[in-house]
């Protein structure tokens, strides 16, 4: 719900055919045994950060702590701080892996994509891939005042950002909203603001 493709579908939608996450921990355990042996290691401890004061942290820092605790070798630790720790701590890149949360500026892919740039201000991660990178340009620059092609340039990068696991997305946020039939008018958005009154009016 957040953009549409050139054709008007869903972005997601259209992403998820490209990337089909899926929990598979079969083949987790496969790939997390040629890491550790490329690495030279048998044994490692992750520590995941969380922010505190989120009501959804521990839940969610206990679901990865479980599910990743069944990777042979792997010890995974929980660490919640209050939330300005917790930004400071991505800042200055001090952190095994960190439980961060991004809502939409703009109802456009870039709004996230652009985030997992080389070098960009939001790259707390330090990803970065040349493919990626040019894709983006492509959409921000070459492409941008072309749908299709700015929509198929989103599409590659998100595929590679999903192969490479620049990021890995556990949750997307929703919100129950208890509304008076008698108002009217109030507009909704999946960015920015999550609702406007400019034109509410009571029947």
């Amino acid at each position: 719900g957040l953009a549409k493709t050139a054709t008007g579908g869903d972005f997601a939608k259209a992403v998820a055919k490209k990337t089909a996450y899926a929990y598979n921990i079969k083949k987790a355990k496969k790939l997390f045994a040629e890491g550790m042996k490329e690495a030279g290691l048998k044994k490692l401890t992750l520590t995941i950060e969380g922010s505190s004061d989120s009501t959804v942290t521990k839940s969610t820092l206990d679901t990865l702590q479980q599910s990743w605790s069944e990777l042979p070798g792997l010890t995974v630790k929980e660490k919640l701080v209050p939330f300005k720790q917790r930004l400071l701590d991505q800042e200055n890149h001090n952190f095994d892996v960190v439980l961060a949360a991004w809502g939409a500026d703009y109802s456009e892919p870039l709004t996230f994509l652009n985030m997992f740039v080389t070098g960009g201000s939001n790259n707390d991660g330090s990803w970065s891939n040349k493919e990626y990178d040019a894709l983006i340009k492509s959409a921000s620059d070459k492409n941008v005042l072309s749908d299709t092609k700015r929509t198929a340039d989103e599409i590659k990068a998100e595929k590679v950002l999903y192969q490479n696991a620049g990021v890995n997305p556990v949750f997307w946020v929703n919100a129950a909203t208890l509304s008076n039939s008698k108002v009217k008018g109030v507009q909704y958005f999946s960015s920015g603001a999550s609702y406007y009154f400019w034109n509410a009016y009571k029947k």
